[in-house]
């Protein structure tokens, strides 16, 4: 697609803001409705990063002999069988309070062609802690290969401790060099350790990166971007249910050893640390965040408690937004409603070309009139997707055929059931979203972002640019 993305765009955006200055000043509704995963998603606590393996996403969760579930479509989630048949002799002697096989906040890493998956046997309250480390040559239970290999002990903490040896956190730094983070609810805060890359163990000295926060810190993760290291913790009551304080916090350091600063330059090893994301709505206590890049686009995933189903601890996955100063922001679902649909290149809605309600009509774009075939309702459509029907002929948004080829037709038909009308819709800037067809990750398209009326729109593969982007104006 990039033979028609141009430098010729700058000047639209100056004019897409001109535009937009006279629409109605609607915020966008959010909710967690639409966007929800499926399945397993459900009973996840403390979800490692998502790591991508021959085509499934693997996360591992808190819970007995430490529970995966698996994805091929990051929406969707399957329970796998479990990683330990039991808790290590060595760790069970390490950690004698603890009678069950119970383990804690695991994280994995690949390295060298092999897992390393990391996590912690503990009790709930107690600084008595070790953190182990697993191998395996592979993620899938179908795979010959398949065996967890025990490591032995990474780390422990005991009473005097000045941290808790859980929620470790793996990083390969922009240097290929392997950090890991860890620590849990202590005065002690949270550590940074130089690891060696084959055996998976410690080498350095333990380097205090965040402390002295009102509540916690605890669950930190590192996530490089852009010549940044973003430091991911969390502060707040955990584990309450829906009376959860839980909030995830943030700063960033040009090097992995920090300092940490937050948005207002804010030491995190001195008490700092900006919001990140915290209780919205339904979704309740989120933490223990993860970053995964897939479909183009980066996600941070995190648990909560959900307030429909009483508090059951859930997956969830949103959007990182990164702004124009290279700080992170949670993107935000879209709650169903009604909406213009307007291009942030064009400035322009997204319509019916001339009005025809003739099934397979393209759309198209025009100076937004009011009218109802501009207008159109947004609803999930049950499987954590959206489907889009137009207010004037009550058809859906359709990709023809269903087809990943670039310059593919949008059209609408009536509801057909298929993936050609299911859609992701995910922000991707401070007031932008893209829109991708759920079977062939096709993004809705303004090719070049003309400004002409009557422009049709197409289907092309995610590239991030100002024509595959969309603003969702609400109507009253």
């Amino acid at each position: 697609m990039s033979h028609f993305f141009s430098k010729t765009l700058s000047f639209v955006f100056a004019l897409c803001l001109v535009i937009a200055l006279s629409w109605p000043s609607l915020a966008p509704r959010h909710n967690s409705e639409a966007a929800d995963l499926r399945g397993e998603a459900i009973w996840t606590h403390d979800p490692s990063r998502i790591i991508e393996s021959g085509g499934k996403y693997y996360v591992f969760t808190t819970g007995d002999n430490l529970p995966v579930k698996t994805s091929t479509d990051l929406v969707n989630w399957t329970k796998g069988p479990s990683v330990l048949p039991k808790v290590p002799d060595w760790a069970r002697k390490a950690v004698p309070a603890a009678k069950t096989d119970f383990v804690w906040a695991p994280d994995v890493i690949l390295l060298g062609g092999k897992y390393y998956l990391y996590y912690s046997f503990s009790t709930f309250g107690s600084i008595v802690s070790v953190t182990g480390l697993l191998t395996s040559p592979t993620l899938d239970p179908a795979n010959p290969a398949y065996k967890w290999t025990d490591e032995g002990l990474v780390v422990a903490s005991r009473e005097g401790s000045d941290f808790n040896a859980i929620d470790p956190a793996p990083i390969l730094d922009a240097q290929g060099d392997l950090w890991m983070t860890i620590g849990s609810w202590n005065k002690g805060g949270i550590k940074l350790f130089k690891m060696d890359k084959t055996t998976g163990k410690i080498i350095g000295k333990a380097q205090t990166i965040a402390a002295g926060q009102a509540t916690g810190p605890e669950a930190p993760y590192l996530h490089y971007r852009d010549g940044y290291y973003y430091l991911f913790e969390n502060e707040g009551t955990c584990c309450a249910g829906l009376n959860s304080s839980y909030r995830i916090m943030m700063g960033r350091s040009k090097t992995v050893t920090g300092p940490y600063l937050d948005r207002d330059g804010k030491d995190l090893a001195k008490g700092g640390g900006s919001p990140f994301l915290a209780s919205d709505g339904e979704k309740v206590g989120p933490g223990h965040i993860g970053i995964v890049r897939a479909n183009g686009l980066d996600y941070f995933t995190f648990h909560f408690y959900d307030g429909r189903t009483n508090g059951v601890p859930t997956l969830g996955m949103q959007s990182v937004v990164w702004g124009p100063d290279g700080w992170p922001s949670a993107g935000a679902d879209l709650r169903p409603g009604r909406y213009a649909i307007v291009s942030r290149a064009s400035g322009q809605a997204l319509g019916i070309y001339n009005n025809n309600f003739a099934d397979g009509t393209p759309l198209d774009q025009a100076p937004y009139r009011g009218g109802p075939t501009q207008q159109w309702n947004v609803s999930p459509t049950g499987d954590g997707y959206y489907g889009i029907s137009s207010m004037g002929s009550a058809k859906w948004i359709d990709l023809n055929e269903c087809s990943a080829k670039d310059g593919t037709k949008i059209g609408h038909y009536p509801w057909f059931n298929n993936d050609c009308q299911r859609w992701r819709i995910e922000q991707v800037g401070p007031d932008t979203y893209r829109i991708i067809s759920k079977g062939e990750k096709t993004a809705l398209t303004l090719p070049g972002g003309v400004q002409t009326p009557q422009a049709q729109v197409q289907g092309w593969a995610w590239q991030g640019d100002v024509s595959q982007q969309w603003i969702f104006q609400p109507l009253p």
